[in-house]
């Protein structure tokens, strides 16, 4: 085996897996996963966005 050719079959199998995350991401029946995921940022469920929010509320009372 030459090892030009072994660098085109890596080349090539590199290409493939490359192929099949794009169709994975971008495929409709994942696009709900990644919307949530997006969101993630924008989430305040957590504790303590809330006590930043109230924190900020109580701020803007006192001006």
């Amino acid at each position: 085996m030459d090892i030009n050719l072994v660098r085109g079959l890596i080349t090539l199998a590199l290409f493939v897996l490359f192929m099949v995350l794009i169709y994975q991401v971008f495929s409709k029946k994942n696009k709900r996963r990644y919307e949530d995921a997006a969101n993630l940022v924008f989430d305040d469920g957590d504790e303590r966005s809330q006590d930043v929010n109230q924190n900020e509320t109580k701020v803007k009372d006192h001006e």
